[in-house]
């Protein structure tokens, strides 16, 4: 029964490190208002790969970032790392200053997926 228990639960683990990531229904309409997507790691993280048409400003520069760039309060930022962490902190710093419109998009593969959804 030990068997056939620890063989269920290796399958199940591997199931689940090969699932796809989940498409968040969010994401989807917030790339449907076409935002300013920012990718707030490294200028080298960047540069390894990133979403298509998205610009870096690391997340701990991104109020002056955003700000350059002359982007309304209102407008739709859509922000993005590795994980989700330091989009989460940009996002917050950003709706700190003002910017009411600031989307923690998460991790660049859940942003890709979203974009690939049907």
């Amino acid at each position: 029964m030990k068997l056939i228990t620890l063989c269920l639960l290796a399958v199940w683990l591997i199931a689940c490190d090969n699932a796809p990531p989940q498409v968040d229904e969010r994401l989807l309409a917030v790339l449907a208002e076409q935002p300013l997507i920012v990718d707030v790691r490294t200028p080298e993280e960047f540069a390894t790969g990133h979403y298509p048409g998205a610009i870096n400003i690391p997340h701990d520069n991104i109020v002056d970032g955003i700000r350059a760039l002359s982007v309304a309060n209102s407008d739709t930022i859509m922000l993005y790392c590795r994980t989700g962490n330091r989009s989460g902190q940009a996002e917050r710093a950003l709706t700190a200053e003002g910017f009411s419109a600031a989307v923690n998009a998460g991790g660049l593969a859940a942003l890709l997926a979203a974009d690939e959804a049907p």
